[in-house]
């Protein structure tokens, strides 16, 4: 039950405006759709806005991100593809520092257990959120952007919850536009 929230670029520049210290754009359906990113949309959103941007979606290898960091990504987000080849959050660490990876982490709580999921959450795998967690920092991601699938849309609020719970305290972990740590 998507809605149309208006123009990517004029909402991304009323951000930047009204004090939004960074942008996530995460093309959800690219993955689903078996396509890339939308360029032609970042060079725009790039360009109209000066706080640093982040973009995911259809991200699949070190070439995709070359092309979206020289159209005006600072950081690059993955998820679905971080699972099928975790090796691939090696690589562009290797080869543009940890500082430019966000792997974007969707999981549901099942049974008491929070799972990973893929394709913007349709998609259950065998991972436990924490554990995945663990081994994208120690693979060189410098940032985890979690969404419960549990919350997200409901206009419940985040799941504050799963971050305060954790025993975990030295992870960079942030959600939803907010920034904390588990």
């Amino acid at each position: 039950d998507l809605k149309d929230a208006g123009d990517p670029v004029k909402l991304a520049k009323k951000y930047a405006e009204t004090g939004a210290d960074e942008l996530v754009f995460l093309d959800i359906s690219a993955t689903e759709e078996r396509r890339a990113t939308l360029i032609d949309l970042v060079r725009k959103v790039a360009a109209a806005i000066n706080i640093p941007f982040t973009v995911g979606g259809g991200i699949s290898s070190v070439a995709d991100v070359d092309v979206l960091l020289r159209n005006g990504a600072d950081k690059i987000s993955i998820n679905s593809s971080a699972v099928k080849n975790p090796n691939l959050i090696n690589e562009i660490a290797a080869k543009y520092g940890s500082q430019c990876v966000v792997v974007s982490i969707d999981a549901k709580q099942i049974d008491g257990n929070w799972i990973v999921h893929l394709v913007g959450g349709k998609v259950p795998t065998e991972l436990n959120l924490f554990d995945w967690a663990k081994e994208v920092e120690q693979r060189g991601a410098g940032e985890i952007l979690f969404t419960s699938m549990n919350n997200d849309g409901t206009k419940n609020g985040f799941a504050n919850q799963v971050i305060r719970n954790r025993k975990h305290s030295h992870y960079r972990f942030w959600w939803c536009g907010n920034y904390g740590t588990f």
